[in-house]
């Protein structure tokens, strides 16, 4: 065996390194949700982190990437807390539910990280990044209107344009976001409001 050239050592090194960006990535969440986007300077998270700048500069090529990977760390934990919850309804109209409630329930789970989302996006951070927004909304629409779809065919649902319909039950629990860091906004309420709402929206009836 080459000195040096150990796979055990060469894993361990891995396993370090993807829990130090973790922790930067974390702690860049804390800042961007306490002190706003523009304040997130690289030296205020390596201070969350009790790290230096340089350590930061190590695992990240700049604020740029270091910004994407939180994006890319919250839209990937929404998608895993929400998504089982929705596959294991049945019918198109309890994954309607279930959509919309356990998005609330994410926000009153994980206010931070929803609050930073909302100061990044807000920024126009995704714009520096060259993410093209038309794009990114049809993508994170798609999975809602496969459901509203489906429980137009089962007959469910009403006729209406699902893609318009997504994007109002979108903007909707978006317009949300912005207030998930009062701790006196009941989420769990609002959550019975939007169910209501979206099930008289879309029920079929005769």
């Amino acid at each position: 065996m080459v000195p040096g050239n150990n796979p055990d050592g060469r894993e361990r090194r891995s396993f370090i390194e993807a829990a130090r960006r973790s922790q930067i990535v974390e702690s860049a969440i804390e800042v961007i949700a306490e002190a706003g986007y523009a304040q997130a300077s690289t030296a205020r998270i390596a201070e969350r982190a009790g790290i230096s700048r340089g350590l930061i500069s190590y695992h990240f090529a700049g604020k740029e990437e270091l910004i994407a990977q939180v994006l890319l760390t919250v839209f990937a934990d929404v998608g895993a807390y929400m998504g089982p919850r929705v596959a294991a309804q049945v019918t198109a109209a309890d994954q309607l539910r279930a959509y919309i409630q356990s998005n609330l329930e994410y926000m009153a789970l994980y206010r931070s990280r929803v609050t930073a989302l909302v100061e990044i996006i807000g920024s126009g951070a995704l714009g520096e990044m060259g993410v093209d927004p038309v794009a990114a909304e049809n993508e994170a629409l798609g999975p809602l209107v496969e459901v509203l779809e489906r429980g137009q065919a089962a007959g469910e649902f009403r006729r209406f344009d699902p893609l318009t319909m997504a994007r109002a039950v979108r903007a909707v629990v978006d317009s949300v976001s912005p207030h998930a860091s009062d701790p006196d906004l009941d989420l769990d309420a609002c959550a019975r409001e939007l169910t209501t709402l979206f099930h008289l929206a879309t029920r079929n009836t005769p």
